[in-house]
């Protein structure tokens, strides 16, 4: 057991803080999902388009697996600046999309050096990440639906691996919000359309920009959506700006990318085929973003 602390104390200090439940709880993992569902908790398009292709089986390619483990790294906001007309415009990346695939590798590397030892395997899950991170104590619930850890807040992303390595210790916990949440409405009020309230802890997914804002261009903002309400070129900030919790990492941001005058017209026109648009593509790839969100988001934010 002592071993087995060193090791998450290693992880931790080394960026990557985590922890391990074992595979006998994914028949639980999945009825914390569909019981939502079938209570009306989380909207139906959602559940569709997100969560209805989670696979709660044990890979067949690591039959051997005993634990899940599940990571959090601390990552910042992004700063991109498109041009246009003479006039830059700074807009935010919030925290949990760029370089998905990046962090994933790294993290299995860690794993790797840390646990592996050239014994232990890893491989990635398809599980939902929120739920592994609060069920095995990694992280608080926020009443934003949002994760939060130690020191860095919903500054993070998550990801997760199955692991045949014989860890001793099983972290599996009842969900936990975070104490506070109770007492403050620091995020009920600033949030522009009402998506969190104070009658239910889960937010009303069809009302929140992060969701109204990651649908394919060919969705238009519904006509209650205010212009001035945008505030991302994905996902929304509005609740983890004014959150307590963040206090110590909400101006954390660092400058990420930029976009010519030339580059920001391509993107407004919205008529993307051919190698331009596979090469763009490829550099939006590196932010978690892709062409579908464009035109839409970024005339958005623009006005």
């Amino acid at each position: 057991m002592d071993k087995e602390k060193g090791v998450f104390e290693r992880l931790a200090s080394n960026g990557y803080p985590a922890r391990a439940i074992s595979v006998d709880h994914l028949d639980e993992i999945r009825r914390d999902v569909e019981t939502l569902h079938k209570e009306g908790l989380i909207d139906e398009a959602l559940f569709h388009t997100r969560l209805r292709h989670l696979n709660y089986r044990i890979p067949e390619e690591l039959p051997s697996a005993k634990f899940v483990v599940v990571v959090a790294v601390p990552q910042p906001a992004y700063k991109i600046t498109f041009h246009r007309r003479g006039r830059d415009y700074p807009v935010i990346l919030p925290p949990t999309y760029a370089d998905g695939d990046e962090i994933d590798q790294r993290v299995k590397e860690q794993l790797n050096q840390t646990l592996g030892l050239g014994s232990a395997r890893f491989w990635q899950t398809s599980l939902p990440l929120k739920t592994l991170a609060t069920r095995s104590g990694l992280a608080f619930y926020g009443r934003n639906n949002i994760t939060y850890i130690e020191k860095f807040g919903s500054f993070h992303q998550l990801t997760a691996f199955y692991t045949d390595f014989p860890f001793a210790e099983d972290h599996w916990q009842e969900r936990q919000a975070l104490p506070t949440c109770g007492k403050c409405v620091a995020c009920i009020d600033a949030c522009p359309t009402r998506a969190i309230v104070e009658d239910r802890f889960l937010i009303r997914a069809d009302r929140c920009l992060s969701y109204l804002n990651e649908k394919t261009a060919d969705h238009l903002f519904p006509d209650w959506v205010k212009p001035e309400w945008h505030n991302a070129i994905a996902g929304c900030m509005h609740c983890q700006e004014i959150c307590p919790h963040n206090s110590l990492v909400r101006n954390w941001s660092e400058e990420r990318e930029e976009f010519d005058e030339q580059e920001t017209e391509y993107l407004l026109a919205g008529r993307f085929e051919g190698e331009r648009a596979s090469t763009m593509n490829r550099r939006l790839s590196r932010l978690g973003l892709d062409l579908n969100l464009f035109p839409r988001n970024l005339a958005a934010l623009l006005k």
